[in-house]
């Protein structure tokens, strides 16, 4: 019976030429699909598993010229394509293909993460005549304040740099607030740049901070701090940009209103020594997570 009924409608789309159309078609283009097409998608209520690629310049919907280097159609939201180059697994979201290892990102709700609104220095002078004397920097920190500086933050969101603020959390000029209590996991790292003269062979310590203050900013204490060496020449030592950088975790429960903030000193021995913090996303951030 359902032969028949199946050799009927064909016989009728021939007789009366009845339009059909099919729910997965190759490119919008007729007779000339996009070099990276695989699959379109004419409902935008409906996805694909597309098959695999070389590397990401083979993806479809890959443009050089945009920001985040793909074209936007949201109707291939939900495709996933096997990347071979890298051996995991993207998603398309509309926008942008995102790598499984980051679909804990701008994906997930309960996440917001906050880049430098600005850039930090210090500058570190011998005092004296060596090998007798002190660094300026060394001084700073027998004081105790270790030479530490706020890093500034930015409100900046941006998908394609992974900044979201999925939790709503309220950005100071320095600090973020969290707005509800839980159970978070709080991240921060920040690179450094700069050069050192005279070093004597003595190390470079990048500290980094995670302060928390629970009267809106009146007082802070450290939440979790982490030190990063970096072994200094005899003469020179000249740093690139993003190349050093110091990280620091903690997994705590806090009340609502606490305020999170990062900060980070350098602390050397050199005769002269100039060093700054990067402002570049991928170097210097401050990321909350809530687990519950």
């Amino acid at each position: 019976m359902k032969t028949k009924v199946y050799l009927f409608m064909v016989l009728l789309f021939n007789l009366y030429q009845i339009p059909v159309s099919a729910q997965i078609r190759i490119s919008k283009t007729a007779g000339s699909p996009h070099i990276n097409a695989l699959l379109d998608i004419k409902d935008p209520g409906k996805g694909a598993i597309f098959t695999k690629a070389d590397n990401i310049a083979a993806f479809p919907l890959f443009n050089a010229a945009e920001e985040d280097y793909f074209n936007d159609i949201p109707a291939l939201e939900g495709a996933i394509l096997y990347n071979k180059e890298d051996k995991q697994y993207y998603k398309y979201d509309g926008t942008v293909w995102i790598p499984a290892l980051q679909l804990g990102g701008f994906q997930n709700p309960f996440e917001t993460r906050r880049k430098a609104g600005s850039s930090q220095s210090w500058a570190c002078i011998w005092l004296g005549v060596p090998p007798f004397g002190i660094n300026s920097c060394d001084l700073t920190q027998l004081f105790g304040n270790n030479n530490t500086k706020v890093i500034p933050v930015s409100n900046t969101n941006n998908r394609s740099q992974l900044l979201v603020n999925n939790l709503s959390l309220t950005t100071g000029t320095d600090y973020v607030t969290i707005p509800s209590a839980g159970l978070y996991h709080i991240s921060g790292v920040v690179g450094f740049s700069g050069t050192s003269l005279l070093g004597l062979g003595q190390d470079v310590s990048y500290w980094v901070n995670l302060d928390v203050s629970y009267d809106n900013g009146t007082t802070w204490a450290t939440l979790a701090f982490s030190e990063t060496l970096q072994y200094g020449g005899i003469f020179i030592d000249i740093g690139q940009a993003g190349n050093k950088s110091a990280s620091v975790s903690s997994t705590v429960t806090l009340p609502a209103n606490t305020r999170i903030r990062l900060a980070a000193s350098v602390s050397t021995s050199a005769a002269i020594s100039v060093y700054s913090s990067s402002t570049d996303h991928r170097d210097t951030f401050i990321n909350v997570q809530k687990l519950k």
